[in-house]
């Protein structure tokens, strides 16, 4: 009898500390769109096209700035922890350009990229049941690409070449960020946080280069979460 009542206490206050612990939050599949704003170091990137106004007395009108990103993933939730897998959209570029009595040349550097990776994301409660904080970590594989469009204009004929390069790398980026439950189905989110990229070296016709292309920088996010139960 008496180790009956102990397993039964015990089972009684684990179901106590597990109905505590989900307080708040949802189990289920989710699908999440966000959008965000980035930071880009793209370091070689930027010295390519700083390199060119020497050689050909350009002069830079963009120069590689932050821009908006998109992110869209699906995952699964139960209790506080969230996990799943994502992909993330970034683009930014560059424009060098020149012009004179008898014609001009532009250089467009147009520097796309793709992220597909996994996330894991624990949320805390705050005691407030329509929000929470959470902390997530996002590792995955990163997709580069550098399309550069050189058009030389001297009267009225003109001259065009295109140059792609292309590179896969890695990155981490730990997040956090706050969640506010609108609705069982419909919630609300808030974050931000640092990526952090690994290798990640161009090609160039298939040929390694020098370049890498590292799109390190904060990254600041708005989004819908959809659950379905």
């Amino acid at each position: 009898m008496k180790k009956r009542a102990i397993i039964t206490t015990l089972l009684f206050l684990f179901l106590i500390v597990s109905t505590y612990g989900q307080k708040g939050f949802t189990r289920g599949w989710t699908i999440d769109y966000s959008i965000g704003y980035g930071s880009y170091q793209l370091k070689d990137i930027k010295n390519l096209l700083d390199a060119m106004p020497n050689h050909y007395g350009l002069k830079a009108t963009d120069w590689f700035p932050d821009h908006i990103t998109h992110s869209v993933s699906l995952g699964y939730t139960t209790g506080q922890h969230h996990f799943g897998t994502g992909f993330s959209y970034l683009t930014t570029g560059g424009r060098l350009h020149r012009a004179d009595y008898s014609g001009s040349m532009t250089v467009d550097m147009i520097m796309n990229g793709y992220r597909v990776g996994a996330f894991y994301r624990y949320y805390i409660d705050t005691g407030l049941p329509p929000f929470s904080f959470y902390l997530q970590m996002s590792p995955g594989a990163l997709f580069s690409n550098l399309n550069m469009k050189e058009k030389l204009t001297i009267y009225a004929e003109s001259q065009k070449n295109i140059t792609e390069l292309k590179g896969v790398g890695l990155y981490l980026e730990p997040t956090i960020g706050m969640k506010y439950r609108i609705d069982n189905w419909l919630h609300f989110s808030l974050g931000g946080g640092y990526e952090f990229d690994f290798l990640g070296k161009m090609k160039l016709s298939g040929q390694k280069t020098d370049i890498d292309s590292k799109w390190d920088g904060f990254r600041l996010y708005a989004g819908v979460i959809l659950f379905y139960r």
